[in-house]
């Protein structure tokens, strides 16, 4: 047999079992007391240590991602420039390197809605109220399919103007994707 286990079995045959701790008195119960008030006074010190680190950590976290922010908005800046310095000779150019693409995606003219309560009021002025939901909120998925843009006035085809609304022009966005 070897060593390890032939100690455990010399241990497990000699091991004397501890005598167990009782409260019996006054003075036991205190002293068990003290140990409790001791053990929660330990773990507000450690709540307390823990949330300094935490907070430390998350300066520091944001400095970081701020830095990098402000590094990653150059090199984003200097490939978009290149890009568009492709895109003179070849509309549907395109970067591809071996850390990622660089590409961009046009998008469709749209609907700005800078002012809900200003829609909500001209809705319910001109009782359009099948364009409110309960509380009031208006529908912009219903307004959308029913109002178009004439100009600068967002017009229902019965005529009636919306206020709020307000063209977001069609736009082109610079797509970075990254490979693993």
């Amino acid at each position: 047999m070897s060593a390890l286990p032939k100690l455990d079995l010399e241990n497990e045959s000699t091991e004397v079992e501890k005598p167990k701790f009782e409260v019996h008195d006054l003075g036991s119960a205190t002293w068990v007391m003290r140990k409790l008030r001791d053990f929660n006074n330990q773990d507000t010190e450690v709540k307390r240590v823990a949330q300094e680190q935490i907070v430390a950590i998350q300066k520091w976290q944001q400095k970081e991602l701020e830095k990098n922010e402000s590094s990653r908005e150059y090199m984003e800046g200097l490939l978009s420039d290149y890009l568009h310095d492709m895109r003179q000779t070849d509309p549907k150019a395109r970067i591809s390197t071996p850390y990622g693409t660089v590409s961009t995606r046009k998008q469709r003219e749209g609907v700005n809605w800078p002012n809900d309560k200003k829609l909500v009021q001209s809705l319910s002025d001109q009782g359009l109220t099948q364009y409110l939901k309960p509380n009031p909120k208006p529908d912009k998925t219903a307004i959308k399919k029913d109002f178009h843009f004439v100009g600068d006035h967002f017009i229902s085809n019965d005529g009636m103007i919306l206020d709020g609304p307000t063209i977001k022009p069609a736009s082109e966005t610079t797509m970075f994707k990254f490979n693993e």
